[in-house]
């Protein structure tokens, strides 16, 4: 059957009565859009007031999409609005089956009717569009699509066929995509029990010296020693540096290339399996068994400037406008943490000095031209006191008298000149703005080489930079100062206070922004909005604000890790509910929304994911594969081998992915590339449901099998899949994740210390992230610090 499984079709469950068509609006359906003014009085005769009130809506889209659309002719403004109507017809017409309207007989014979019509449309776009490729000299584009286009006038059953097929695909169900769609348990566990399964390297000994070190040195240092260090590996080096767990990844890639086999090279002399075995015990033995509790080496924050988000934050809480001027400033780059806030690439340029001028002068006098912000500002203490405590939360610690006087002494400059009270503390406001204590963040001066308790004003900054993206409050500021927050009860405490606050919402927008991908939905990766005007920025926000809201809501309510890939709800509004094909979701704001089905639960089904991790126009099982290795998992497959060409596919939809799967397959078996795409392939295709920006689609071969034999199929099953036998990966990468961008620091090899610690009292729990974030503040590289010997961070002087 057809049209069978398919949910509600997205916009049409309204409740209020439908306005009357104009007259000028009815003419202008006749002129443009029959079929939807025939649609619009077929659903007024019936009573289906719900379809009227979207109707309506469309029409008005309509309009202003002619209106629009005529800068570039009457035929173009034709071709855009009928494209509109063609898909309006469309969703009415799978509503209409989904209520029992229509007979499945004459459905399809109406779906055929609406194919062949939109079959005449995208004729008419891809004749524009190749006459302005041709115009613009893209020679190739040209050719392209003039042979797209002779092959669908040649062939307009076939090209009608495929269309009807593919529109079908994208609203089937699970399971039910059709003669190509692949049979099979979603899951299937391993064929040995997880007791059962023999540990290949138990019992194996070797010496270091005479075994490890001897084979390395004959298989691995043609090409990997300090001389030559293909691939940028230099395993000579690393022998050097220790202890071992100082290059913790490094040394289990090359345990998991010489499992694979695709290190050495075929070519190359070839170690005996009991020698692999050795080298692969030793790397166990130095990363999985290290004495981790002798690392107590707690780091430090080494000086850095704000962050454009963190300025912006901490400027709209001092002075309680949402003005953003950081937007101007030098982009912020990811460190090696992949965090914009990592320390060691927050240094300054000559280019924010400039910017932050203009900033401050910006800020203070937005805040001047709204009164009710300025008077909350200058608070009714008198001006001393307004500066003293503007001061206060804009260096967030306490302000020693010093700096009091010196802002006290221009307010008395200002007077001299003849200035304004207002005029004169807006200048004094403006000079805080632009001291280094404002705009840097650096904590208090200690002795090098010693393990110290950071101070509570600074302990304040980083739970409320953590937590907010922003400076500490004057409730946290003053527990600080008064010493309660040195007290295990009142930072927890504190920490309820700060998650429950809606500035927490940062930990969703930059840390699980940054941490996924996320953020760049929208910014950077996006559909050309001309040829897909269901790309409008406000989806894109919508992508991105459903990812932060969720994960923000697993640590607010202390779920455990594994929801973070299979929850039951999401945050949708109205355009993304739409987009999704979940009926019942109306307005604008994001709101929390029960799933019927797992389709969309976990970031696994947020478009914000998918999209972030496919082509601009196709999926991408290797990037998605990678991702999940990577982002998610934390055990990222080692980088390919050189002078291995790209996989191209020219085909796209559900032909491109089998076409895709077949060269996969066909890659694979080579010795080089088997070892690691055995590994990503197969967690990628249990994805391909979901097309480059997430859309469901059916008919394709969604199968998977992971390395110990567990195989799924798309994307429920690979859910179970990574519950089953990667979650301590999951949690222990959470974790790595979260202390890292608490620390505003890559994680060094002594950090591993306080990973394992947390991971090993939140494990009995499933890694719950609510007390996995109380966890890493009560942490010791949270909590204190060893300044380096060779340097001292030294403190801006107040005058300076």
């Amino acid at each position: 059957m057809l049209l069978v499984g398919f949910l509600g079709i997205p916009g049409f469950f309204a409740s209020a009565t439908a306005e009357e068509l104009s007259r000028e609006k009815t003419k202008f359906l006749k002129d443009h859009a029959p079929r939807l003014l025939e649609m619009i009085a077929e659903a007024k005769e019936e009573g289906h007031e719900e379809v009227l009130e979207e109707a309506m809506e469309r029409v008005d889209h309509l309009q202003e999409e002619w209106r629009e659309a005529r800068g570039d002719g009457e035929e173009w403004a034709g071709l855009m609005v009928g494209e509109m109507a063609n898909e309006a017809a469309l969703d009415y017409l799978v509503w209409k089956f989904e209520e029992g309207e229509i007979e499945e007989g004459k459905a399809e014979e109406v779906l055929r009717e609406l194919m062949e019509e939109r079959w005449k449309i995208d004729n008419g776009i891809t004749e524009r569009e190749m006459a302005m490729a041709t115009r613009e000299e893209d020679h190739d584009l040209a050719g392209e699509l003039a042979e797209e286009l002779k092959w669908r006038k040649e062939n307009p059953r076939k090209a009608v066929d495929e269309m009807i097929a593919e529109f079908l695909g994208e609203l089937e169900e699970p399971g039910e995509a059709g003669e190509v769609d692949i049979e099979g348990e979603i899951y299937t566990p391993p064929p040995v029990d997880r007791e059962d399964m023999e540990d290949e390297l138990k019992g194996v000994s070797f010496q270091y010296d005479a075994h490890v070190l001897v084979a390395l040195e004959t298989y691995c240092f043609d090409c990997h020693d300090s001389s030559s260090a293909k691939g940028d590996l230099d395993l000579e080096k690393a022998l050097l540096e220790k202890p071992f767990v100082r290059n913790r990844l490094l040394w289990e890639n090359v345990a998991e290339r010489i499992r694979s086999g695709d290190m050495p090279p075929r070519k190359k002399p070839q170690p005996a399996e009991q020698e692999k075995l050795r080298i692969r015990a030793w790397v166990r033995q130095e990363v999985d068994h290290f004495p981790y509790e002798t690392l107590r080496h707690p780091g430090y924050l080494q000086a850095r400037r704000l962050t454009r988000e963190e300025y912006n934050r901490t400027i709209r809480d001092l002075v309680g406008l949402d003005l953003r001027p950081a937007d101007e400033f030098p982009v912020d780059f990811s460190g090696t943490s992949g965090f914009s806030n990592s320390t060691n690439t927050l240094f300054l340029a000559t280019a924010h000095l400039d910017r932050y001028l203009t900033s401050a002068e910006l800020v203070i006098d937005s805040v001047r031209n709204d009164s009710v912000a300025w008077e909350a500002l200058k608070g009714k203490e008198g001006s001393e006191e307004s500066l003293r405590r503007f001061i206060r939360l804009a260096y967030r610690r306490p302000v020693s008298e010093e700096e009091v006087a010196a802002g006290m002494g221009q307010l008395a400059e200002a007077r001299v000149q003849g200035r304004t009270e207002d005029d004169a503390l807006a200048a004094a406001f403006k000079t805080v703005l632009i001291s280094p204590h404002f705009l840097l963040r650096v904590e208090e001066s200690g002795e090098p080489g010693k393990d110290e308790s950071v101070s509570l004003p600074d302990l304040a900054s980083r739970m409320s930079y953590f937590l907010w993206a922003s400076g500490p409050d004057d409730l946290l500021l003053s527990a600080a100062e008064s010493g309660e927050l040195g007290s295990q009860t009142e930072r927890e405490k504190q920490v309820a206070r700060l998650l429950s606050d809606p500035r927490s919402i940062a930990l969703g927008e930059i840390f699980a922004g940054e941490w996924l991908g996320t953020h760049n939905v929208g910014p950077r990766i996006r559909k050309d909005p001309i040829d897909n005007p269901w790309c409008t920025e406000s989806l894109m926000k919508a992508m991105r604000e459903e990812t932060a809201r969720f994960v923000h809501s697993l640590i607010a309510e202390n779920a455990p890790v594994a929801r973070l890939i299979d929850a039951r709800y999401t945050f949708l509004n109205e355009e993304l509910a739409r987009f999704y094909r979940i009926p019942g979701v109306k307005g604008e704001h994001m709101r929390k929304v029960p799933l019927e089905t797992s389709r969309r639960g976990g970031v696994l089904g947020h478009a914000s994911v998918l999209a972030a991790t496919s082509f601009p126009d196709r999926t991408s099982p290797v990037v998605r594969g990678t991702w999940i290795l990577t982002t998610l998992l934390g055990t990222p497959p080692p980088p390919p081998p050189p002078n291995v060409p790209e996989i191209e596919v020219e085909e796209r939809g559900r032909e491109g992915v089998r076409n895709l799967r077949g060269q996969l397959e066909q890659h694979r078996r080579s010795a080089q590339c088997a070892g690691c795409h055995s590994r990503i392939d197969p967690l990628g295709f249990a994805l391909e449901n979901y097309a480059e920006f997430g859309q469901w689609r059916g008919g394709v071969d969604n199968r998977g099998m992971l390395p110990n034999g567990a195989r799924f199929r798309g994307p429920e099953g690979l859910k179970i899949a990574l519950r089953e036998w990667r979650l301590d990966d999951l949690g222990t990468q959470a974790i790595r994740k979260m202390l890292s961008y608490a620390l505003g620091r890559q994680l060094e090899f002594y950090d591993e210390a306080t990973v394992r610690r947390i991971a090993a009292t939140l494990k009995p729990a499933g890694y719950p992230m609510g007390k996995m974030l109380r966890e890493i503040v009560s942490s010791r590289p949270f909590m204190m610090r060893r300044l380096p010997q060779e340097s001292i961070e030294v403190l801006p002087s107040p005058q300076e």
